[in-house]
């Protein structure tokens, strides 16, 4: 494990502008993309030592490492105001080019991203495609609507890789979901029009998620459900829009 802060004494600021000193113990890469490097990193905090991940951004032509990793902590700050699902600590860096946050990973949970750039999956961490849910139908409504609260917040989900999946790691599986890529998040008017198109990226979302993820004999049942819950959704916005004329 190599640590690419120095010195390791280091603070992240929240959102609400308190600052916290931590000292960063170790760090993994175990993604990296377009827009920045992923690290499973352990910190130390007031004595005790936690598991975050700390994404580190870099430039391209356009925006510097400082604008992206700043506009990513807005999009966080914006989300987290409006009720959205959210990891629980979203942090930028002093150098303003790191964010510290929430890990989805315990004993017994995985957390994968919608979209990575080196395509993780389930299978990367040990375990089997999922065979089977066993809250699906749930899940499947909240995600959807989650995506037209955010579109009623004024917020456009401008990718499809905004979604984390956390998942159990037995069978039958237990999924849940945050957003966690706050790097493609947009603000947006019309309403109705950011519904639909909410929608039909987290649509894409799932459908991804259940190729790469899904046991190939679980996967038509899945999609099935998936076709069911955004098809409900898009349903309940036709028909918002018709009553509002």
């Amino acid at each position: 494990m190599s640590n690419e802060f120095e010195p390791t004494g280091f603070s992240f600021r929240k959102d609400t502008g308190g600052k916290t000193e931590v000292e960063i113990i170790s760090e993994k890469k175990i993604n990296g993309g377009n827009f920045g490097n992923i690290f499973d990193a352990v910190v130390e905090i007031g004595g005790h030592k936690k598991r975050f991940i700390i994404k580190k951004y870099l430039a391209n032509e356009w925006r510097s490492a400082t604008q992206r990793a700043s506009f990513a902590f807005e999009n966080y700050s914006r989300a987290k105001k409006a009720g959205l699902r959210v990891f629980l600590t979203f942090r930028i860096g002093e150098d303003n080019e790191s964010i510290l946050m929430t890990t989805g990973f315990k004993d017994n949970q995985i957390c994968i991203g919608s979209k990575n750039h080196r395509r993780v999956t389930v299978e990367s961490f040990g375990r089997p495609k999922i065979k089977e849910f066993s809250n699906l139908d749930r899940f499947l409504e909240e995600f959807f609507t989650e995506g037209l609260k955010a579109a009623h917040e004024g917020i456009e989900i401008y990718k499809d890789d905004v979604p984390f999946f956390i998942l159990t790691k037995d069978e039958p599986t237990e999924i849940d979901f945050v957003f966690g890529d706050m790097d493609n998040l947009i603000k947006a008017v019309p309403i109705e029009h950011v519904e639909i198109r909410n929608l039909e990226r987290l649509n894409n979302t799932l459908y991804e998620f259940g190729y790469e993820n899904v046991d190939p004999n679980s996967l038509s049942h899945f999609l099935d459900r998936v076709k069911y819950y955004y098809n409900q959704a898009v349903r309940s916005v036709n028909n918002d829009t018709a009553l509002a004329y």
